[in-house]
């Protein structure tokens, strides 16, 4: 139904996860094999965990698997799958099971108090890496596997210690970037204290000094494995790294290494459970962040479909099969199922779940064959590698609220409208608080340019740096009490006008942001008043078009949430047809709560997948593409085709009504 393109991927990657006890044991890893075989091409290859503990094995501990490990890597292979090992713990992940655990003079990860996550070491702590990093590395590929994973315990914020290591060799690394060698006392006064410019500058440096300590040991894993035998496809296991710099690009490049091997990446995030589905769209969009980031020529790219801790009904058959899908659409080209325990009865537990995902394994095929590597076009929610840096600029780094939210304007996302994950193909920004200070001038000049959302903070933000000519308003105050929003009589809330929003400021407190115009042509968009009717502001949200030709709208009242009524739904579609002058790729128009993702391939074809993220099936579903195009084929997973053919237009826009989907269900859609 797709045509094909440069970057086409012929199949989904689809892999499963062994837990160690299953492996070591010949019987118990022959019940694994068969099961797969009797769902042959559920997956293609295999991942041997090194161990089921969380903190790094001790090198006599991997000595003694490695025999074992070896030969189910060859009893695997002799069953027709690729077989390679996950190495769980290099750093550590946190302190558990640590009688069994590598002891040893290496230092563990410390935080500024100079507590120690006994369970996790630090990589800056050389003798650490040449003692145990590099015999662990040389065992495993030593047993002759197709690939190796580093897993995502090579990261910061380990169990006890938050996000940060100031051990003395991380300080020591710190200063040769500086030049000034801190103390855990002084660099905490550098990173939390002074002026916002200079306190900024200090933390980008000190998140490259991070970059810096995972590439070095990168750089390491990479020459002892391929130094060994080139053949081996190294792959990492990472989550969204705000407070590591994010650097996947040069990491994806190190482990590459010189001969340019094959490298393997798997996005994940936390959904175990499925009481929440919502959170599987909240982790897709995690997923979506970090493959924005890995250059084209990583094409291996498996979602984590996680059910630790394993059991059976902790999440439904259907919801893992979606997950895939879902995933797919934020840009994986495959699946790793991490779904066995350590004791149960497999055949029991996991036979219906893999029967499942054989049985829609042609359309995670199909998906991934359409999308690619394709970016995805839409909104883009204004973040980088430095978005850590300008957290909490007015205090504690590390104080509450920690890190960044990178899931600030989901429920956005849940109407229909499509999320851009990196700028390269987004039609407009959303900002909110200091997310402005992690960019360049260059960047935010394009932006005011080009289409631009904010909240009160952020607007405050852009003003401090400078921008008020191009914001069109300021914050004059904030009020806490009784705010109840009530749309304007203005042509973006055609249809909506007089419309209210009570978010309840009494049970999810928010202030609402007082907005003054402060320039010719800055317009409102809604007022707040009390209970009583009384007007708290006259305008409580606006729209400006700058000297640049860029579109500015601030929202004041909950601006990021309680947008999934039908007044608001539609008012914030006008709103983004408005920043983006109708070049939005597309977008629901009918009141459904979707995940929409698009993308357009080399042959001018919009690739459309959509999530129903209701219970409800989503009928007369309503699609508006920006194509010249008179038709969309759809495809369910079912592998059912249904060719939809335009039922109107609206402006620049070609309507198209999808057959029905079942709740937290996916669709993939094409322009003929």
């Amino acid at each position: 139904m797709v045509k094909k393109m440069n970057n086409k991927i012929e199949k989904a990657f689809m892999s499963i996860r062994i837990p160690t006890q299953r492996w070591l044991n010949a019987m118990m890893f022959t019940e694994v094999l068969d099961l797969l075989d009797a769902n042959k091409g559920v997956v293609d290859e295999l991942a041997l965990f090194s161990g089921f503990t969380h903190p790094p094995l001790p090198l006599e501990t991997v000595y003694h698997y490695a025999p074992a490990m070896k030969a189910a890597i060859l009893a695997a292979k002799a069953r027709g799958y690729a077989c390679g090992v996950n190495i769980l713990a290099t750093m550590g992940h946190h302190s558990e099971n640590l009688d069994n655990s590598l002891k040893g003079d290496y230092t563990r990860r410390t935080d500024l108090a100079g507590n120690t996550c006994p369970g996790s070491f630090c990589p800056n702590d050389e003798s650490f890496v040449r003692e145990y990093v590099v015999p662990l590395y040389t065992t495993v590929t030593d047993t002759q596997p197709d690939f190796i994973w580093v897993d995502d315990d090579v990261r910061s914020g380990h169990g006890g210690i938050g996000p940060d290591c100031f051990c003395a060799h991380c300080l020591a690394e710190f200063a040769k970037r500086t030049g000034v060698l801190y103390t855990r006392e002084t660099i905490a006064d550098k990173l939390n204290c002074g002026e916002v410019e200079k306190k900024l500058a200090f933390r980008k440096l000190w998140l490259q000094g991070k970059r810096d300590t995972i590439n070095r040991l990168f750089v390491t894993i990479e020459k002892t494995v391929h130094g060994i035998n080139p053949a081996v496809k190294l792959g990492f296991m990472t989550g969204e790294r705000y407070a590591d710099g994010y650097d996947f690009d040069t990491q994806a490049g190190i482990l590459a290494g010189p001969q340019k091997q094959e490298v393997m990446w798997r996005p994940g995030g936390g959904f175990y459970r499925d009481t929440s589905p919502k959170d599987m769209a909240g982790k897709a969009h995690d997923i979506g962040r970090q493959i924005a980031l890995l250059p084209p020529e990583v094409r291996n790219i498996q979602s984590e479909i996680e059910n630790f801790n394993y059991e059976a009904l902790g999440k439904s058959v259907h919801i893992n099969a979606a997950e895939i899908s879902a995933y797919i659409a934020a840009g994986c080209t495959g699946a790793a199922l991490n779904i066995m325990n350590l004791y149960e009865d497999i055949v029991l537990e996991k036979g219906t779940l893999l029967k499942e995902i054989k049985r829609q394994r042609p359309f995670y095929d199909a998906l991934s064959a359409a999308q690619g590597r394709l970016l995805t076009q839409g909104v883009f929610t204004g973040w980088n590698k430095d978005s850590e840096a300008a957290c909490n600029l007015r205090g504690n780094w590390f104080g509450p609220p920690e890190g960044i939210n990178p899931h600030f304007a989901d429920e956005w996302f849940e109407l229909g409208i499509p999320m851009a994950y990196s700028p390269e193909q987004a039609q407009m920004v959303m900002f909110r608080s200091f997310s402005p200070r992690s960019f360049t001038e260059e960047e935010l000049l394009g932006w005011l340019a080009g289409g631009v959302y904010l909240d009160g903070p952020a607007l405050e933000t852009l003003n401090e740096m400078g921008y008020g000519e191009l914001t069109g308003f300021k914050v004059t105050g904030y009020d806490e009490i009784d705010c109840i929003e009530v749309l304007g009589d203005h042509p973006l809330n055609a249809g909506q006008e007089d419309r209210m929003r009570d978010c309840r400021q009494s049970f999810w407190p928010c202030p609402c942001a007082i907005l003054e115009p402060v320039a010719e042509g800055a317009q409102s968009l809604a007022k707040a008043v009390d209970y009583g009717g009384k007007i708290k502001t006259a305008c409580s949200m606006g729209v400006f078009e700058n000297k640049l030709g860029g579109r500015v709208c601030v929202a004041g009242y909950y601006p990021w949430s309680f947008v999934l009524s039908h007044a608001k739904s539609e008012q914030c579609k006008s709103i983004v047809r408005w920043l983006t002058k109708d070049t939005l790729p597309a977008y629901v128009s009918s009141l459904h709560k979707v995940g929409l993702w698009a993308r357009a391939n080399n042959n001018g074809q919009r690739i459309l997948t959509l999530l129903n993220q209701s219970m409800d099936t989503a009928e007369k579903l309503t699609l508006k593409v920006l194509t010249k195009k008179n038709t969309l084929r759809t495809l369910d997973k079912n592998m059912t085709e249904t060719v939809v053919p335009c039922t109107g237009t609206d402006g620049v826009y070609k309507v198209f009504v999808l057959p029905a989907l079942p709740g937290w269900c996916m669709m993939l859609a094409a322009t003929e």
